[in-house]
This record gives C-alpha cells, sequence and structure tokens, in this order.
C-alpha cells in the first residue's frame, strides 16, 4: 500500500507564479512509491489560476485548493497588522482542524524549490514534539534580531525556528490545542509583533519543537546548508526572480522553465528597476523601524506572556 504525503502551502492569486515553480519542483521528484496530496490553502485564487496548478496533477499526485474565507470570518477583525506578510501566513493554523484525517503533515511557504523526494522530509521522526522545523537563519547573523527574539519574544535565539518549512505533527497539535491556543492568544492579547505567524508559533511550540538541518529549508545566505542541500527557500526580500544574483537562484530558475508562468518570470527579472530595488531597501528599513515601535510597546510576548526572565541555560 502507497504511503499517503500531505503537503499544505497557504498562498495568494499574486504569489500563484511562485507556487507553481514550486510544486512542479515537487512533482519532479515525486515517486511511484507514495501519493501525493498537495493542498493549497487560499481565500482569492482566481478560477484560470487554480485551473494552471492542476495541470502539474498525475496519477499520484493531486492538487486540490481549501478556501478558508469561513474560518478567517470570526477573527479577520482582529488579524494583526502583517507588515510586509500576506494573510495567508495565518492559513497554516486551520490545518490541524480542517484536515483531521492527517496525523501528520508537511507545510510549505510558496517560495521555496525542492531539489529532493519530500517524501524524505515526511519521514522525519517528529517522535512527541510538535513539529519540526529549522532554526531561522536571519537570526543569528544579525545582532537587532538576536535581540529581538530574546528581549521582544521571550525565547532564546537559538530556539527561534522558521516556519516556512514544517512537519507537523498533527496528531500532537490537536491534543494540545495549538489553534485553540493561537485564536485565545490573538484575541485576548493581539501581540504586537513583525511576523506574527512566525512568533506565535514559536511561542505556543516553544520546547516542543525538533530541529531540521537547514539542508531542508536553505535560505538565500552563503553559510553552507547541514546535510544534503534538499530545498532552497527564498525568504526575505531578495527573490531569484528580482534579482539575479540571490544565493541558489539557479534552482528556481531550472523549474521556473517548465512553468506556464515563465515568459512573465522572465520579464519580471528583467524589468525590476532600481527604484524597485530601492523600494525593497525601504521596506526593510520600515522592518527595522517597526522592531525598535515594538520595544516601547507593552503588547510583547516577554512582557504579557512570559512572566519570568528566560533562561538561556
Amino acid at each position: 500500500m502507497k504511503k499517503t504525503i500531505p503537503v499544505f502551502f497557504a498562498c495568494n492569486d499574486r504569489y500563484v507564479p511562485y507556487l507553481d515553480v514550486a510544486i512542479i519542483s515537487i512533482v519532479s521528484h515525486a515517486s511511484d512509491e507514495n501519493d501525493y496530496r498537495i493542498t493549497v490553502m487560499k481565500t482569492d485564487i482566481t478560477e484560470e489560476h487554480q485551473a494552471l496548478l492542476k495541470k502539474h496533477a498525475k496519477r499520484n499526485v493531486s492538487i486540490e485548493f481549501f478556501d478558508v474565507n469561513e474560518m478567517l470570518e470570526p477573527v479577520k477583525d482582529t488579524l494583526p497588522d502583517m507588515f510586509h506578510y500576506s494573510i495567508a501566513a495565518f492559513f497554516r493554523f486551520f490545518i490541524e482542524t480542517s484536515f483531521p484525517q492527517y496525523d501528520k503533515a508537511i507545510y510549505l511557504d510558496s517560495d521555496v524549490v525542492l531539489l529532493n523526494d519530500i517524501a524524505k522530509l515526511y519521514d522525519t521522526d517528529v517522535e512527541d514534539c510538535l513539529l519540526a522545523a529549522a532554526y531561522e537563519q536571519n537570526t543569528d547573523r544579525s545582532p537587532m534580531f538576536t535581540n529581538y527574539v530574546e528581549e521582544i519574544i521571550g525565547i532564546p535565539y537559538y530556539t527561534y525556528f522558521n516556519s516556512g518549512v514544517m512537519v507537523m505533527n498533527l496528531k500532537e497539535f490537536r491534543r494540545f490545542g495549538v489553534q485553540k491556543r493561537f485564536l485565545e492568544m490573538l484575541t485576548t492579547y493581539n501581540f504586537d509583533t513583525l511576523a506574527p505567524d512566525q512568533e506565535y508559533l514559536n511561542v505556543i511550540c516553544h520546547g516542543r519543537v525538533k530541529r531540521l538541518p537547514t539542508g531542508w529549508n536553505k535560505h538565500s545566505f552563503p553559510e553552507a546548508p547541514e546535510g544534503e542541500l534538499n530545498l532552497c527557500h527564498y525568504a526575505l526580500a531578495h527573490k531569484p526572480w528580482h534579482y539575479a544574483d540571490t544565493i541558489n537562484g539557479e534552482y528556481f530558475w531550472k523549474y521556473a522553465k517548465h512553468s506556464e508562468f515563465y515568459p512573465s518570470l522572465e520579464q519580471g527579472l528583467r524589468n525590476y528597476s532600481e527604484q524597485d530595488m530601492l523600494r525593497d531597501r525601504m521596506e526593510f528599513e520600515e522592518i527595522v523601524k517597526g522592531i525598535e515601535q515594538i520595544k516601547n510597546s507593552e503588547r510583547t510576548f516577554r512582557k504579557l506572556w512570559f512572566k519570568c526572565e528566560v533562561s538561556h541555560a
């Protein structure tokens, strides 16, 4: 009997071209020994774009869509400001209750490409942890972000994980009530945060996270991955479809050549102007300003949620 590999994305219509490349990369490495069930959680993806994505389905790879509008309705007025993030970032919190048939699943951001069979990631033994994830590689490269994690979120920086690639122990999510805890924290406190989805998950799951090697979530930094390079994650602003010098960007274009969006992606790279790059730098400056504002806020995880000093031992 074939093993089922559930893979979830969260995406809006604007990000479909990059999701298309991610799906192509998954399908290209899919083994005939498994059944891959790709689910895209969405609110606004057009029928035309859904049809284009579904063209990549094959005998043992299904591609379906799940509308989260109804689930967001009760909390949409309390969702925090997202800086440069999309509301789609919150969709991962609803996998736990919306898909009771799965005890375990993969969650991926849409700005990734796979260089290996995603089933190998699914085979990670999460033990009794809530999830498995790689540490946030930007945190220990920047004292500003290191300080943000420790002094504002309130956890040791080396435990802070990136939530863009996760092996989710959904059985344990349900037992622990991750979605319920998230919604209660959101509606009761609505903490000031930079990356709300990632920070809520880090706080809720703190101490119950298995660390993945960065080879399964390699950001575009020059450091070598831990273990084999299996997955490239084009996090932050330096995207390969905007910057020709993006580290590991060649892997994105390898799969993009098989996408119907390839002409527009290539044109987007050619036309990305100095003004666009300036806007990216200004957005980063806005993030820095956001950190300074949050430092002065009384609605931080450290001040409201954690009542005692975090031990760094």
